[in-house]
């Protein structure tokens, strides 16, 4: 990761932890800030308080648009049931979101818990290593009051061997960042997801990781599903 993207990061975390503190002063201030005066999300308040108190926790990566993304349509999903699945876990915010909407459902977390795989320079800006500063038992403690979690360790997809043969998803979180594992995500998932599933992949329009859309875009260049954006750089499609 560069050293600009890194700062950029941890200024905007910053900034979100004073606006968590300033709405025991001024409840309104923070949804201001983050132009969500005149928005529904205000109303979702177990919701809201749950993404607060992530933020306190420091494990939170997504912004809260991104997070309410993933609560809304993982909830929608829910009655297909079947598994869940996030490919890219790092420090557990979005493992955690789900865990706490997830019902009973099973979910199954892969990651390398070492930082970013083997890159592709050429459609890739990270580098391998990246994001290394976390690890599966962090991870595993962070979340062990949740059931019914699976953790794959290793490099997508052959962390999935484990998994049952005919097994089916109804929701998918893939935030990996690089071309080639959102690719492998997508061939994966993809014919594995139950008609009406959701798979919503972070970074869709981040200018720094120009080979998630470069996947995206050729993986469903003769499927049905349309892309569809969501801001702020996700993307989802639902099965056909």
């Amino acid at each position: 990761m560069s050293k600009e993207k890194g700062n950029a990061e941890r200024n905007v975390t910053l900034i979100i932890k004073i606006l968590e503190k300033l709405r025991y002063i001024s409840p309104s201030l923070p949804y201001k800030y983050l132009q969500l005066t005149n928005n529904t999300i205000r109303n979702e308040e177990r919701f809201t308080e749950f993404w607060w108190r992530m933020i306190q926790e420091g494990r939170m990566s997504l912004t809260i648009r991104e997070a309410f993304n993933i609560y809304y349509y993982l909830t929608k999903s829910l009655p297909l049931g079947g598994s869940i699945a996030e490919v890219g876990v790092y420090k557990g915010g979005g493992a955690k979101l789900i865990s706490e909407f997830k019902s009973d459902l099973t979910l199954h977390l892969f990651d390398t818990f070492e930082g970013m795989p083997e890159v592709n320079s050429a459609v890739d800006l990270h580098l391998k290593g990246d994001f290394s500063d976390t690890t599966l038992e962090s991870v595993q403690r962070y979340l062990k009051s949740y059931s019914n979690i699976h953790f794959h360790k290793g490099i997508f997809p052959n962390s999935s061997k484990d998994l049952p043969k005919n097994i089916q998803f109804c929701f998918v979180h893939l935030d990996v960042d690089i071309y080639e594992s959102t690719l492998s995500g997508l061939n994966f998932f993809y014919p594995r997801l139950k008609e009406g599933g959701v798979i919503i992949s972070h970074d869709y329009n981040s200018i720094s990781c120009p080979g998630v859309k470069k996947a995206y875009d050729e993986f469903f260049v003769d499927k049905n599903e349309d892309v569809f954006f969501l801001w702020d750089t996700q993307c989802m499609i639902r099965k056909r």
